[in-house]
């Protein structure tokens, strides 16, 4: 009993460790910034193209701030998935009931939002043609032998 008590702290010390040097790095949808964080939000890194310097402040200040969530997004849901991992998905879940659900799970929303296609038609269906019926499913389940 002692030894798998000492395996479960080993196992939770390791787990914490793994947690606390976790980051992830994301780069923007259009590709001119860069940002490593922390699950904590901490920035490790920061990088950024030079012709989102010349969009102005407000550009580069509204991209950052963008990817610096997506890159802690990111982080929290790697946290998530090690958890997971290390835990169990029934502890898991319990985790995401208590601290509330993965970034993943609870936000869909591009940063950049999707181009609208130029207003065309539907493309035109074509009727499908129609399958051809089998006999042999009937017998198989009308056979008393296989209902025990």
């Amino acid at each position: 009993m002692a030894a798998v008590n000492e395996d479960r702290m080993q196992a939770t010390e390791r787990l914490q460790r793994e947690l606390a040097a976790l980051i992830a790095t994301v780069e923007h949808p259009n590709g001119t910034c860069m940002v490593t964080a922390s699950p904590k939000g901490e920035i490790k890194a920061l990088h950024l193209h030079p012709s989102l310097l010349q969009q102005g402040a407000q550009a580069v200040g509204q991209v950052v701030t963008e990817t610096v969530r997506l890159a802690t997004n990111a982080a929290v849901q790697a946290s998530f998935n090690k958890m997971a991992l290390a835990l169990g998905d029934g502890m898991a879940i319990d985790v995401e009931s208590i601290a509330g659900d993965s970034p993943f799970r609870s936000t869909w929303n591009p940063v950049v939002p999707p181009k609208a296609p130029a207003e065309q038609a539907p493309p035109e269906r074509r009727p499908r043609t129609p399958r051809a019926e089998d006999s042999d499913d009937d017998a198989f389940f009308d056979n008393p032998s296989w209902l025990r």
